[in-house]
């Protein structure tokens, strides 16, 4: 590092040596350190580990100390840090990658609720695949990968019920394109996870015009203060959301324009930019016309970080 003389050091997940960085910035005059919560798990140190939080909740502390921003996706991450902490977090929405001109159509559909995300316990992939088996009449798809450290006796459960249910596909992993290409086919992405930071498929969701039933994770509160989905509580109103936004083409079109409408203003290029403009003053974040790439259906992608002059 010394080499690279970088200006800005960023980190996104727990390690245990987040503090060097941190250590290397305070030593550098020019310098910055900026650490980005990936999870609400991760706001506080013992949260963000499940095994030999002894060991590793200290060094989280102190590298989260040695910080000069952290990035917090939602405001209710900011309320959850120590207060020492929460004096030098900013606002960093997650970038959405691309967003539809307009909403996907309802009429073209052939997936009613579709289920993305790595299948790990966290996630709580079983309650999808209740929701499938109490509603027969709808169609489900499953898109994701098994974590290996998931133990060999829960794949084979969860992979044994999957078969038995006709009315849903299981897809397993799939690149980028293709989980946008599905999604779009879809009336409802559901979310089932015990915790969650910002979940990008939620911005995936929305960037196509696609409403979003989650359990219980409501990150900042958007879904409910957009009117982009519902947030059930309870498995037994996680049924009867998704039967309703599914069945009610009105209402699902709405949804989904306003989901639109969310991500363009608070997840685009620009303002994700303007967000880290904030939190670092002196860096300029933007497009080189130069090496643009532009989607004829999803329209600008990022291309580079330049410094300020």
């Amino acid at each position: 590092m010394d080499t690279l003389r970088p200006e800005v050091l960023y980190a996104r997940l727990p390690t245990d040596f987040l503090w060097l960085m941190g250590l290397f910035a305070r030593s550098r005059r020019d310098t910055r350190f900026i650490y980005a919560l990936a999870s609400d798990l991760h706001c506080t140190p013992w949260t963000a580990y499940d095994h030999k939080k002894w060991f590793h909740a200290p060094l989280f502390s102190l590298g989260m100390r040695s910080t000069d921003v952290i990035a917090v996706q939602h405001h209710q991450q900011s309320a959850t840090l120590n207060p020492h902490l929460r004096e030098r977090s900013a606002h960093v929405p997650n970038l959405v990658r691309s967003v539809c001109e307009h909403p996907r159509a309802y009429d073209t559909t052939t997936i009613d609720a579709i289920w993305i995300g790595k299948i790990r316990s966290i996630k709580q992939l079983h309650l999808f695949l209740d929701l499938a088996e109490a509603m027969p009449s709808l169609r489900f798809a499953v898109v994701g990968g098994f974590d290996p450290t998931e133990s060999s006796m829960l794949q084979e459960a969860l992979v044994q019920r999957i078969r038995k249910l006709k009315n849903l596909t299981f897809y397993g992993p799939k690149p980028d394109d293709e989980v946008i290409s599905l999604l779009s086919k879809a009336k409802a992405l559901v979310n089932t996870s015990r915790a969650e930071g910002f979940p990008n498929t939620m911005l995936e969701a929305w960037s196509v015009g696609v409403p979003v039933v989650s359990l219980s994770v409501d990150p900042g509160e958007v879904i409910e203060q957009q009117g982009i989905g519902f947030v059930s509580r309870t498995v037994t109103q996680l049924v009867q959301d998704v039967d309703r936004i599914v069945r009610t083409k009105s209402l699902n079109q709405r949804c989904g324009e306003l989901a639109l409408s969310y991500v363009r203003r608070q997840h685009s290029l620009e303002a994700v930019c303007q967000a880290l403009e904030r939190a670092l003053p002196g860096v300029q974040l933007g497009r080189a016309p130069d090496q643009e790439r532009r989607d004829p259906i999803y329209g600008s992608q990022l291309n580079r970080i330049r410094r300020q002059e």
